[in-house]
């Protein structure tokens, strides 16, 4: 009666005969079986639909057909992709044409017809486990789900005879449970939804160093339709100039890449052995490459001034704004800048001599050759160390000597000489020197003086006698 029902609706009903493992084949039920899918104890019911139990045989034809007049908004459709060996990915595509999102229970089980060993007609013996997953459909939306199942070597003898049922059910502890829909797929299987081509946006892109663009991968199946990528990874070409990173570089479809150095290389997206390619042109941004400074050289006289102005120029030769740039002087010559900071500033020569004047911004700088004319630098002053002291006939003291040239440098002394003058006197060791030792040897009011060709420098030394000073006489009266 079973294998007549199915021989009178082919596509639509499919009777799964289970057997327990060490069952034989001529036992129509296999309670083990029965137990471990369906969780259910206790006697084996002659025949099971959707949700009824434990159905009489005078009864089978009914309930089916009255199964089958039921109205679903579920479809199943059903195909099978080779892996290798005996190994094949089997995929319910699960649909819910409408109302609310629905969860629900996939069985996808693996059956043979014909078992070689049984000794009668058997239709859709399950050969191994039926696989199972949850999963909850959208409303209108659908949901793939993939079993990998490893054929049997006598299902794999007999392919024609392999029929693969898989069907839809509330989510239950256990059997009988409403099935929504069921499907069933024979040998050679129709091949599924399979990831052929990866199509890479935008195609061609240029970017600057520092810019980022957004790049989106769209899997294509064999016949053009679109297929959601499972798990994209991103990367570059390994040939080609430039470089740059992707946030995230793999698990999602969408990507941003941040360029880093100029150049162009090809992108490619890809996944389980499919890659999509884009290029990508990577242009440096402008930045401060050069700076001018006008006039470029220069003769001013001391205390004479210069305008100055900087322009910036980019790595192209375009003008690229200056901000803030900072002005300074090496070299023998000196001067003053005012302002210190800006595209332009006026120096103000101070001291003779070849010097540059440079410009510069962020580790870029321009420079100007300048000459500063005037006299020749040359001894002005000499100041002494201390300018004034006091001591005894017979003490020390010492002297420093410092030279100055007429623009208020130091300038070295050569060998100045030193001596005193006025009413007290003394020896200096050495004589001659930037520094000597001052022995008073007599009391009074004396001028130390170092000289150097006609320029002096003095100190003001008092000099008083050697000993204590004399004691004063007390006054008073004198005791009777």
């Amino acid at each position: 009666m079973v294998e007549q029902i199915a021989n009178d609706y082919p596509d639509r009903f499919a009777p799964l005969t289970m057997h327990a493992n060490g069952d034989g084949f001529d036992v129509p039920w296999g309670q083990h079986r029965l137990d471990v899918f369906y969780g259910v104890a206790g006697a084996t019911p002659t025949f099971m639909v959707d949700a009824l139990w434990n159905c009489q045989s005078s009864d089978y034809r009914y309930y089916v057909e009255q199964e089958l007049a039921q109205p679903t908004d579920v479809t199943l459709e059903l195909s099978g992709n080779p892996v290798g060996g005996a190994a094949w990915d089997l995929t319910a595509r699960v649909c819910l044409e409408g109302g609310a999102s629905r969860p629900m229970r996939i069985f996808i089980a693996a059956t043979l017809d014909h078992h070689p060993e049984l000794q009668s007609y058997s239709t859709n013996l399950l050969m191994q486990k039926v696989e199972e997953t949850d999963i909850t459909v959208a409303a209108a939306g659908c949901e793939n789900v993939t079993s990998r199942i490893s054929f049997d070597p006598v299902s794999m003898a007999n392919t024609s005879n392999i029929v693969i049922i898989a069907w839809a059910q509330m989510p239950a502890a256990s059997a009988p449970t409403t099935v929504y829909q069921a499907g069933i797929m024979r040998w050679p299987f129709p091949a599924g939804s399979q990831l052929t081509t990866i199509e890479v946006s935008p195609a061609d892109v240029t970017v600057a160093v520092g810019e980022q663009v957004e790049f989106t991968a769209v899997g294509k199946d064999q016949s053009g339709a679109t297929v959601p990528l499972e798990s994209p990874t991103w990367s570059l070409g390994g040939s080609g100039f430039g470089a740059g990173t992707f946030d995230p570089g793999s698990g999602s479809a969408t990507t941003t890449f941040t360029a880093t150095t100029p150049g162009s290389r090809q992108v490619f997206c890809a996944d389980g052995g499919v890659s999509g390619v884009a290029l990508v042109t990577i242009t440096e941004t402008p930045h401060l490459a050069a700076i001018e400074v006008d006039p470029a050289s220069v003769s001013v006289d001391v205390d004479g001034q210069v305008g100055f102005s900087a322009t910036g120029k980019d790595q192209y030769g375009d003008d690229f704004p200056l901000v803030q740039p900072v002005w300074s002087v090496s070299g023998a010559g000196d001067g003053t800048f005012a302002p210190t900071s800006g595209s332009a500033t006026t120096f103000t020569a101070s001291y003779p001599g070849a010097c540059t004047v440079t410009c510069a911004q962020g580790g870029v700088a321009g420079t100007a050759e300048v000459v500063v004319t005037g006299e020749v630098p040359g001894l002005a002053t000499i100041v002494l160390s201390p300018a004034a002291a006091q001591i005894r006939v017979g003490g020390t003291i010492t002297f420093t000597a410092a030279g100055s040239d007429q623009y208020g440098r130091a300038f070295p002394l050569s060998d100045p000489v030193w001596r005193a003058e006025g009413a007290g006197d003394g020896t200096f060791d050495p004589a001659s020197g930037s520094a000597t030792t001052f022995t008073a040897s007599a009391a009074g009011p004396t001028r130390v003086i170092c000289a150097e060709d006609g320029i002096e420098g003095t100190a003001e030394v008092a000099i008083s006698a050697a000993g204590l000073p004399a004691p004063r006489k007390a006054g008073g009266r004198v005791a009777p």
